[in-house]
């Protein structure tokens, strides 16, 4: 795991997660903890667009996850309709992922190179790769359209589930079901990315000097 995946984990995504289920394992209830845990994200955002001028994605996209479901569960106070509002999120993500295909940038690219690339120089390469070189555009392509597939996948399967099951076994089965999916897409993700990175090289390499 490199410095940028470490920063990203310690600054985006952990203390969003860590104020929600704090406030949970302090008795708050769902909607103060959503609350609280959409602040701490937005705070982030603020943060590193004043003090580096740029938006965080990963901040951003914590603030959607707990924003969303915190604007829809106003609607209405029932638990198993509160549950069913994360499978509304995670549909809404796979739809900006399916979207980012359709405007031509594949997401899992700029994921990837924040997560993966170890220094600019690094970045810059794989740019210069991605822009030359049609199979490694297409690997970005494929893990951005699996990624949406497996999140809305997941959202489908959650609502039937809530209605079929008890509210206190699907609190703790739809965590389960929404980090699961997000663990077997980034385990996937890693393994097919590699695989299509060393793939393209050699195309590349291959391929006779303009």
């Amino acid at each position: 795991m490199n410095k940028s995946m470490i920063n990203v984990i310690l600054w985006d995504i952990v203390p969003v997660l860590a104020t929600y289920y704090i406030c949970r394992a302090l008795g708050v209830h769902e909607y103060g903890a959503m609350t609280a845990a959409t602040a701490v994200g937005l705070l982030r955002v603020v943060w590193v667009a004043v003090s580096q001028r740029k938006l965080d994605g990963f901040a951003a996209t914590m603030v959607v996850v707990f924003g969303v479901g915190l604007a829809l569960s106003f609607a209405t106070g029932d638990e198993k309709f509160l549950m069913a509002t994360k499978s509304i999120t995670t549909a809404i993500l796979a739809a900006v992922l399916i979207g980012t295909v359709i405007a031509g940038k594949p997401a899992a690219f700029s994921i990837v190179k924040r997560f993966g690339a170890d220094s600019p120089e690094q970045a810059k390469d794989w740019d210069k790769l991605y822009a030359a070189e049609p199979s490694f555009r297409r690997v970005y392509l494929v893990m951005t359209l699996v990624a949406a597939g497996g999140l809305l996948a997941e959202s489908l399967i959650r609502i039937p589930l809530i209605y079929l099951l008890s509210t206190d076994i699907m609190a703790t089965l739809s965590q389960v079901l929404l980090w699961g999916t997000i663990a077997l897409i980034g385990a996937w993700s890693a393994w097919y990315g590699q695989r299509g990175e060393k793939r393209a090289r050699a195309i590349a390499a291959a391929r006779p000097a303009p």
